[in-house]
């Protein structure tokens, strides 16, 4: 089926790539900033030029998302969403940025294209890092909040019993608000109602840090996870958060194709927005 999917960064360098966007025009590789993030974070100059490569070779078959503190701020409104995610200008310019940074020799321009995004994309994940806390915090919640029962629901995915997704929507809710105070977005751009709020970034990466973290206690894990680890999977459940919005994820990783699986399921169970406003695939 044809559609606008979200890569994760190691898609970037596989032919399932060239292979997924030789199948149809109709398909579209939509590239959120966390997936430039780990692109750029390290020697941005060669992994840049080696991992777009690939998407350069398509260019009108690329779309290019805000970053996460536009989508933080989005209203939740349902019509349009897809699109309001969508950074128009560097869709619009991929192709340009293409022929003049990725396919031509190194200079002194393209040295320091690159040397800042590399700085910004350690300065994200230096912000990510100061943040981790948060969701240690929350592990100690989930702890006490599922029972056994529940656990077992969301591991072999048995339909939902009402009070295991209410216990789901009130924890990611109380995230949501824990992030809307943390990141310091204003009133005006906090959704007026629990629909929009359903349909919100901010929401969506609240609810795939629960599943998140009911996996991780499922599977044994304990609070001394290490740091760096943990920022990883930040950055990954960034990407899968918002790949609820979209037609899918395409990752090799287990952790986050597991959690836009189970957080789909979800969202789709109680009426949100999924795959572009289509809603749930039958």
């Amino acid at each position: 089926m044809a559609g606008r999917f979200v890569i994760d960064t190691n898609w970037l360098s596989d032919a399932a790539l060239t292979e997924f966007l030789a199948r149809s025009a109709a398909d579209f590789a939509v590239i959120p900033e966390m997936t430039l993030v780990e692109v750029h974070k390290d020697a941005a100059a060669k992994n840049g030029r080696k991992l777009l490569q690939t998407l350069c070779g398509r260019p009108r078959q690329v779309i290019i998302l805000r970053g996460t503190h536009d989508l933080y701020r989005d209203s939740g409104v349902s019509k349009g969403l897809c699109n309001r995610l969508i950074e128009p200008a560097q869709t619009a310019n991929f192709g340009a940025y293409c022929r003049t940074v990725i396919d031509v020799a190194d200079d002194d321009l393209t040295n320091a294209h690159f040397s800042l995004m590399e700085e910004q994309s350690r300065d994200q994940i230096a912000d990510l890092r100061a943040n981790v806390g948060n969701i240690l915090t929350l592990f100690e919640r989930c702890t006490t909040i599922f029972e056994k029962g529940d656990l077992d629901r969301l591991r072999k995915r048995i339909p939902y019993s009402g009070d295991l997704q209410r216990k789901l929507i009130h924890l990611s809710m109380d995230m949501h608000k824990m992030l809307l105070r943390s990141l310091n977005i204003q009133p005006q751009f906090h959704p007026r109602d629990l629909r929009r709020a359903l349909d919100t970034f901010v929401f969506r990466y609240a609810l795939c840090v629960v599943i998140f973290l009911t996996r991780w206690i499922r599977q044994g894990e304990t609070k001394t996870i290490k740091e760096e680890r943990l920022v990883n999977h930040v950055m990954d459940l960034k990407t899968v958060a918002v790949a609820t919005f979209f037609d899918g994820l395409k990752t090799h990783d287990e952790m986050p194709r597991d959690v836009h699986r189970e957080v789909k399921f979800i969202l789709g169970a109680i009426g949100a927005y999924v795959n572009c406003g289509n809603g749930p695939r039958r």
